[in-house]
């Protein structure tokens, strides 16, 4: 059963979506390193960028590449004996969201936010649509890794290093926690109690 599930979250990585427009920049990459291979030069490598969040009073910084897109909260409806990171699901373009909140999942305390002005990451994965509540989603911009020496303070199987926001978001200083989403959402895809959720 166990190896089932897992040969059925591969496919799900494997057959995710892509734009046009990722597809084209895939294929653009995979020919630039081809044609340095060939050349004898190395790749040049852009630095990474990623949308910068905040949940339970930490940043994390998530790859544009899991991202679809980001909306304001809206309200879920509750799912029963659903795990407490769960909140709910809501309705869209015919299919209903899974919303987890980011804080919860990652065993922090959800921090206060008095004006309710939350927002929601939605996952580029498929089935199921997923979508993360976070505080904030501040900005993307490039980050720059760290060594594990500056560390941050999040321990957690989803957070797979640290690093630091190179530009476009005033908070530079601060530690980022970066997210593998997939790592995130495997105990909640496991232990769903709605088929399709």
């Amino acid at each position: 059963m166990k190896r089932a599930l897992q040969r059925k979250l591969i496919r799900v990585e494997r057959t995710r979506a892509f734009s046009a427009e990722e597809r084209a920049r895939h294929i653009l990459d995979e020919r630039t390193a081809r044609l340095a291979e060939r050349s004898g030069l190395e790749p040049v490598v852009e630095p990474d960028r990623a949308l910068i969040c905040a949940a339970g009073g930490e940043r994390f910084g998530i790859s544009l590449d899991a991202i679809a897109e980001i909306l304001p909260f809206r309200e879920c409806v509750p799912v029963p004996d659903a795990p407490p990171a769960m909140i709910g699901v809501f309705g869209r373009n015919g299919q209903l969201v899974s919303v987890l909140d980011l804080a919860v999942a990652l065993g922090l305390q959800p921090a206060a936010n008095e004006d309710g002005e939350w927002h929601l990451v939605m996952l580029r994965q498929a089935q199921p649509q997923v979508a993360l509540k976070v505080d904030r989603a501040y900005a993307v911009s490039e980050i720059m890794p760290l060594a594990e020496t500056e560390a941050g303070t999040v321990r957690n199987e989803a957070v797979t290093g640290y690093a630091k926001a190179l530009s476009g978001f005033a908070d530079e200083e601060r530690v980022l926690s970066l997210l593998d989403t997939t790592r995130l959402l495997r105990p909640f895809l496991l232990s769903t109690p709605v088929p399709g959720v």
